[in-house]
């Protein structure tokens, strides 16, 4: 089904489409709940659609099509540069990976594996480069996508806090550092994804952890919050386990804040 999929720079005329598609992923993410972008990127007034403009001119954004004759049916940014706030919290430091983010597909064309397709050409890409990691940020309190992303050949490497520069006193819900090995990596790196968890154990208790987190109240009363803080609690009680589990097979992980 993506067999004929095509990938290209957009271009600075192609910021509308742009801004269209991830709309659509952040209509999608708000009708869930999800507190993981605007509500509307092209009716932001602030620093965003600056930013998306300034990744175009730039060659940085990219555009998919199913087949050449196609419209774009998702889009992406990928870049050598890490972001500035989460830069310390990659292991062996921001310059041996390349990052990739704001990806989002249309809904129509959604169930092919778009995702999968991009992570792998963008995986080549950072290669290409001379990079031994692709890389992302992800929204901490959100583990379906870590699963996802887990799926895809990640694994979590750090967590970090950092202050909301465009709202003062919140924090960004990003700061789940990921990373998955280029095919420069090989089979020799210290950071060798099938050493973490040899027998599968840790597996089993972070799908426990994401079990737990699943049986969380969307949008609970007050008198109904009790609940969901103690199943916060223990999914990252559970998720805990596991990281120490992979962090003694080899796995560098570590907590960290923006503040220290």
């Amino acid at each position: 089904m993506t067999s004929n999929v095509s990938i290209s720079r957009a271009l600075p005329e192609d910021l509308d489409t742009v801004l269209d598609i991830l709309d659509d992923a952040a209509k999608w993410l708000q009708e869930r709940g999800i507190e993981q972008w605007p509500s509307s990127f092209s009716q932001d007034a602030t620093w965003r659609t600056q930013r998306i403009r300034s990744y175009i001119e730039h060659g940085l954004t990219y555009l998919v099509r199913l087949g050449e004759a196609s419209g774009p049916v998702a889009t992406f940014t990928l870049s050598k540069a890490a972001d500035p706030q989460f830069a310390h919290g990659w292991p062996d430091g921001p310059e041996s990976g390349g990052y990739i983010f704001r990806i989002a597909v249309l809904r129509h064309a959604a169930g092919q594996d778009l995702g999968g397709v991009i992570l792998d050409w963008a995986a080549d890409e950072v290669a290409r480069w001379g990079k031994l990691w692709l890389r992302i940020d992800v929204h901490r309190r959100n583990p379906r996508l870590h699963q996802y992303y887990e799926r895809h050949g990640f694994q979590k490497v750090a967590e970090v806090t950092a202050p909301d520069l465009s709202v003062p006193g919140r924090t960004r819900g990003s700061g789940t550092l990921m990373q998955r090995p280029t095919r420069l990596t090989g089979k020799g790196s210290a950071m060798n994804v099938s050493s973490y968890d040899p027998d599968g154990t840790a597996a089993l208790w972070l799908e426990a952890s994401n079990l737990v987190a699943s049986m969380k109240l969307e949008n609970p009363p007050i008198s109904d919050d009790a609940w969901n803080v103690a199943l916060d609690q223990a999914a990252r009680m559970l998720e805990r386990h596991a990281l120490e589990i992979k962090q003694a097979n080899g796995m560098y992980f570590r907590t960290l804040s923006g503040e220290s």
